[in-house]
C-alpha cells in the first residue's frame, strides 16, 4: 500500500487528513513506465486517474494548422501532479495523450472507486473536487498558451 506521506504530497489531496488519505491509499496501484512509453491516448476510455510519483510525463495533442501537422506538448506533468483526470469527469474520455519524457513512477486509482469515496464522504469529496478544479483550470491556461505558440509557429512558416 502507498504511504499516507506519499499521498499527502499530491496536489489532488491537499487538505485531507491522515485517516482520509489512508482510505484513498488502499485504492492506489503503482506502475513504472520507461522514457517514451505512452500512458494513454486521446479518445481512449478513461478509467484510471494518474498521480506522478517520480519522472516526467508530457501531455500532448495532435494538431493540424494550415499544412503543418504536429504533436504538441501542451503541459509537462511533474512530481506530485495529477493527470488523466478524465476518469473523474464524464464522458470519461481522454482529450489528450500522455507520453513519458523520462522513466516515470506513477500511481493509478480506479476513477469509479475514487468517486465512491468522494460520494460517501462530503469532506473528502469537496476537497478533492476543489483541488481537481484547480488542476483543470491550470491545464486549460497552459493549453491556451501552447496552442497560441503552435499557431504562431505555423503562421510564421507560411510567410
Amino acid at each position: 500500500m502507498v504511504s499516507v506521506e506519499v499521498l499527502a504530497g499530491f496536489q489532488l489531496f491537499e487538505g485531507l487528513e491522515g485517516n482520509e488519505l489512508v482510505e484513498i491509499a488502499k485504492l492506489c496501484r503503482q506502475r513504472s513506465y520507461e522514457k517514451g512509453a505512452v500512458v494513454f491516448t486521446s479518445g481512449g476510455s478513461a478509467t484510471d486517474i494518474y498521480l506522478l510519483k517520480d519522472g516526467e510525463v508530457h501531455i500532448q495533442v495532435e494538431l493540424v494548422i494550415y499544412d503543418l501537422e504536429a504533436r504538441a506538448t501542451i503541459y509537462v506533468v511533474r512530481k506530485g501532479e495529477t493527470f488523466g483526470w478524465s476518469a473523474l469527469i464524464p464522458p470519461h474520455k481522454f482529450t489528450a495523450s500522455a507520453r513519458c519524457g523520462q522513466d516515470s513512477e506513477v500511481l493509478t486509482i480506479d476513477g469509479q472507486e475514487l468517486m465512491n469515496i468522494l460520494k460517501g464522504n462530503e469532506h473528502i469529496g469537496y476537497l478533492v473536487m476543489r483541488n481537481l478544479s484547480n488542476v483543470i483550470s491550470a491545464r486549460l491556461a497552459a493549453t491556451m498558451v501552447a496552442l497560441r505558440h503552435q499557431v504562431q509557429r505555423a503562421s510564421a512558416s507560411r510567410l
